[in-house]
């Protein structure tokens, strides 16, 4: 029987892992729940019936709101009610039911993945040698949850694998770490993991039997933790990295249009990278001007995969081509404009169409980021300009 109470009502965690394993996600449309496996889970954004990238765009940045600013239920569902009639999508169960089952399922994963991640590291793994399973009471607990309730088990124990919580929908499981202090302290001994029992069960979606683990709702005996530790391990080894030299030559020594050939080139392949792009790359070099202005000790500026999927999100209009002109547009700025936070500026340019970059420096001054890109229409740009300090504006040219 499905669990009721706050879903998160146990959980004490810095959201910052919560939020980097759900925007490392990229969207999957699907037509009926079961087509994206459990283990696809951990990188793929799915919301069963939509079937449309502008329709998951919303409900991603709806979800992203809730893990970064602490969004609730009750707030997610005005959310959800505005995506559902701006987007005409005709959805099964009820508006307040299907808002729940979005906003819990991946509130719990993200959060049950990132805190994964900090049990795993190297110094939490030497601290912690065991985890111990904990079931927090609810309305209607389930028995076999209940059953493994304080089993301590290695932190390496292949159980681990299949039984990470969450278990099912709206579990509220949770798993703590264990030093051998406190192992001592109270009396525990390591268990023997509980059998894995394994029953049938018919995917609905591709019509296939699948085995799962008894105790465990289907779509949820992936650890989903594990599985984004072996995506991002497999991400790491295809990583894009800036180039250093081409051709023998320092790329910081090449003439500014072979620069500028590479950096494009590096931008074009790394913006249109399948499933998602890994690492960062040279997006462009700053003019003495700018670069002098930005207090950088470098001219610079590179482009991270985060920073590129998280723009890609919020702005999905954006195409490989527009963003292969970063290169071009950073070497040439129209404007550039304060910022409030020390560090940064707002740079404006053209070229077809009107973009502005936001661009910080590291705190000791040795790189630059592209934080973020944004195609504008003339008249807001206008007003941007009218409403910032201008630090530097390019002369026109008579004519123009």
């Amino acid at each position: 029987m499905a669990e009721e109470g706050p879903i998160l009502s146990h959980v004490k965690l810095s959201p910052s892992e919560a939020i980097s394993y759900f925007r490392q996600k990229v969207n999957v449309p699907t037509e009926r729940w079961g087509e994206l496996s459990s283990e696809a889970h951990a990188r793929g954004f799915a919301v069963a019936g939509a079937t449309s990238d502008a329709l998951l765009n919303d409900f991603r940045t709806a979800i992203g709101r809730a893990l970064s600013d602490g969004t609730t239920l009750q707030e997610f569902r005005k959310s959800f009610d505005s995506i559902v009639k701006k987007h005409g999508w005709e959805h099964t169960g009820t508006p307040g039911w299907r808002a729940k089952i979005i906003y819990e399922t991946n509130i719990a994963s993200a959060y049950s993945a990132g805190r994964y991640r900090q049990m795993t590291t190297p110094t939490a793994l030497e601290l912690y040698p065991y985890w111990r399973y904990v079931h927090h009471s609810c309305a209607h607990p389930r028995p076999t949850h209940v059953a493994w309730s304080g089993t301590v088990l290695r932190n390496d124990d292949p159980w681990w694998g299949t039984h990470y919580p969450p278990n099912g929908w709206h579990c509220h499981c949770s798993v703590e770490v264990v030093s051998d202090a406190r192992m001592e302290r109270n009396g525990w001994s390591v268990d023997e993991a509980p059998p894995l029992e394994r029953k049938p069960w018919r995917n609905p979606a591709t019509g296939k039997i699948e085995m799962v683990p008894k105790g465990i709702d289907p779509g949820f005996q992936s650890n989903q933790g594990l599985e984004w530790a072996k995506a991002e391990k497999a991400r790491a080894s295809s990583s894009m990295t800036p180039l250093t030299h081409v051709g023998g030559l320092q790329v910081e020594q090449l003439p500014a249009p072979a620069r500028m050939k590479v950096q494009k080139e590096q931008i074009a392949q790394f913006a249109s990278m399948k499933p998602q792009p890994v690492g960062m790359v040279e997006a462009g070099t700053l003019p003495p001007k700018v670069q002098e202005l930005l207090g950088s000790q470098t001219a610079q500026v590179l482009l991270s995969a985060e920073t590129l999927m998280k723009n890609q999100t919020h702005h999905p209009e954006l195409t490989p081509d527009e963003y292969a002109q970063l290169a071009a547009l950073l070497a040439d700025p129209d404007y550039v404009l304060e910022e409030k936070q020390e560090g940064r500026v707002s740079l404006v340019a053209q070229h077809d169409s009107i973009y502005r970059f936001i661009v910080k420096r590291t705190r000791d001054g040795k790189e630059n980021f592209i934080l973020s890109m944004t195609r504008m229409r003339q008249r807001p740009a206008d007003q941007l300009v009218r409403n910032r300090t201008v630090l530097f504006a390019k002369q026109k040219n008579e004519g123009e």
